[in-house]
C-alpha cells in the first residue's frame, strides 16, 4: 500500500463515518480538498515543520519552500479547507507529508490500523471542518454547470497573467 492510498483510505473512511448519508460524489470531493498538494503542504508545516528540515541542494527550490512556509504558516485551516485551489507550493512539501505517511506505515510493519491513527491526528485539524455543504472551487464548478448547459468540451488557457480565455463549445 503506498503513502498516499493510505492516506485517501483513512480519509474516506473517517468522511465516510461522520458522513453516513453523504453522496459517493461529496465523500470524492471531500477527499480530494484533504489529500491534494496544497492541504498536505499546509498540514507538512503546521503539524511537522518540514520547511525547517528539508535539505534541498538547490538555491531556487529553497526560497520557494520558505516563500510558501511563510505563505501557508499564515492562513489557517479553515482557510486551507475551503480555498484549498488558492495555493500552489512546491511538490516537494505535500511529497514529503506522503514519505512521513510511508515511513510510520513501514515502521509499524504495515499495520494499517497504527498508521491510521497517526494520519488521522496530523490531519485532524482540517477534517473536522469539512462538510458536504462546502462550496467547490471556481473550476468545478464552471465544468459541471458547462456540463448541464450541455457542452462537450471546456478548454481553459492562460492568455496572459491574470487573464483566462475560457471557451465553451456546445452541441447545438
Amino acid at each position: 500500500m503506498t503513502p498516499i492510498a493510505v492516506l485517501n483510505l483513512v480519509v474516506v473512511n473517517y468522511l465516510y463515518k461522520k458522513f453516513p448519508k453523504a453522496t459517493s460524489h461529496d465523500l470524492t470531493y471531500l477527499r480530494a480538498k484533504v489529500v491534494c498538494s496544497p492541504t498536505l503542504a499546509f498540514l507538512g508545516i503546521h503539524k511537522l515543520r518540514l520547511n525547517n528540515i528539508i535539505l534541498a541542494n538547490n538555491l531556487e527550490l529553497c526560497r520557494t519552500i520558505d516563500q510558501y512556509a511563510d505563505i501557508l504558516g499564515s492562513i489557517s485551516c479553515e482557510e486551507i479547507a475551503k480555498n484549498s485551489w488558492r495555493y500552489d507550493p512546491p511538490k516537494v512539501l505535500s511529497d514529503v507529508f506522503e514519505s512521513v505517511i510511508g515511513a510510520i506505515l513501514v515502521d509499524t510493519l504495515y499495520d494499517y490500523e497504527k498508521t491510521a491513527v497517526i494520519a488521522e491526528t496530523l490531519m485532524d485539524d482540517v477534517l473536522r471542518l469539512l462538510d458536504p455543504s462546502m462550496t467547490t472551487n471556481p473550476v468545478s464548478e464552471l465544468l459541471e454547470w458547462s456540463t448541464k448547459q450541455g457542452c462537450n468540451k471546456v478548454k481553459i488557457e492562460c492568455v496572459e497573467l491574470c487573464f483566462l480565455q475560457i471557451m465553451l463549445l456546445m452541441d447545438i
